[in-house]
């Protein structure tokens, strides 16, 4: 589900989280990036912060920067 193992094994290790922003009740986002993909910093009450881009492969993982490679890609 993820472009990388590198980024997939910070997701089982919990220090990312691949979700809506809906779906982060628990905690708080610091970011307002359009992305399904943040870091989290913290234990009882999280801190979530999107995440443009894999910091591993560099792949686009915001909704925004993605519909734009995207619209590129169809000129």
């Amino acid at each position: 589900m993820t472009c990388c193992a590198e980024l997939d094994n910070l997701m089982d290790r919990g220090l990312a989280r691949h979700a809506q922003p809906y779906e982060l009740t628990n905690g708080r986002i610091l970011t307002e990036i359009d992305t399904e993909y943040y870091f989290v910093f913290g234990d009882d009450r999280p801190s979530f912060v999107g995440i443009n881009y894999c910091p591993f492969c560099g792949r686009a993982l915001s909704r925004g920067l993605w519909n734009l490679e995207k619209k590129k890609q169809g000129m």
